[in-house]
């Protein structure tokens, strides 16, 4: 996740815990989308007493993210910044509480000079666990989803993995979760170079979904397409060469997408 979705994703998480706290932290996050912490930790630490407790934890919970965004996070910031989400998601339910046990993964996962990728899936599955369907939860499955194609269980296959993997969609709530998922399955198995016909389900379930961002969109049609010629089923590659042209006529790839439209569109082919 970059520095930009994650403040999106906090944006967002703050704004639903109510007018109250979004009135008054908002500008925090917004400093942060716009890469400016230094700025994001005064805002933060004008609210952190507050007499309303919401606000007073949203601000600790601010205050831990600016920290991990600081460059560069000095082991002190980064232990502190631990503490803090640590209290937090022992302290409570709330959109902080699940936003500490997020960044505990995160930090684990991402920001710990030694990677632990064990203890980042302990905080997420927890976090899944306890919070299912929620925005922090959601993204937490997408995260579990890379540490379990690539760094947990390194001794069982990766079809095995992946197998794994396809179980947490049944915890997916969201399509954007559920794409993702299916798009890390995808994407693994070419990097795996498992048998691509493996990929082509979970490629045409992210489309389908709709949640993908429009580079991805792009790539994703054409492997649907390229998948779906070498496998024989011309109707479903003509479908999708169609959508990529329609979406994206001007291409580079456009000039080899209609030769291989002629082809399969041939009279008697």
């Amino acid at each position: 996740m970059s520095p930009r979705v994650a403040c999106k994703l906090l944006l967002l998480a703050v704004l639903a815990a109510g007018p109250t706290v979004a009135g008054q932290i908002t500008a925090g996050w917004q400093a942060l989308a716009a890469y400016k912490p230094a700025e994001a930790l005064k805002i933060f630490d004008a609210s952190a007493d507050s007499a309303v407790s919401a606000v007073a934890r949203e601000a600790r919970f601010g205050h831990a993210v600016a920290l991990l965004d600081l460059q560069p996070v000095s082991s002190a910031a980064l232990e502190e910044a631990r503490k803090i989400c640590a209290d937090l998601a022992d302290s409570g339910t709330d959109d902080a509480a699940q936003g500490g046990r997020f960044f505990l993964g995160r930090i684990a996962q991402q920001h710990q000079p030694q990677p632990d990728p064990e203890e980042a899936a302990r905080q997420y599955r927890r976090l899944i666990g306890d919070h299912p369907g929620s925005v922090w939860a959601e993204s937490a499955i997408t995260r579990l989803a890379v540490l379990q194609i690539y760094a947990l269980n390194q001794g069982a296959s990766p079809a095995a993995r992946l197998a794994q993997t396809e179980k947490l969609l049944s915890q997916a709530r969201t399509p954007s979760a559920q794409s993702d998922v299916h798009y890390a399955i995808a994407n693994a198995t070419f990097f795996y170079r498992l048998p691509a016909a493996g990929a082509l389900p979970h490629l045409i379930a992210a489309e389908q979904l709709g949640r993908m961002e429009w580079p991805t969109r792009i790539e994703v049609l054409i492997q649907i397409a390229e998948l779906s010629r070498l496998a024989g089923d011309r109707a479903q590659a003509v479908k999708y060469f169609h959508t990529f042209l329609q979406e994206n006529p001007r291409d580079l790839r456009a000039f080899v997408v209609r030769q291989r439209l002629a082809e399969l569109e041939k009279p008697g082919a």
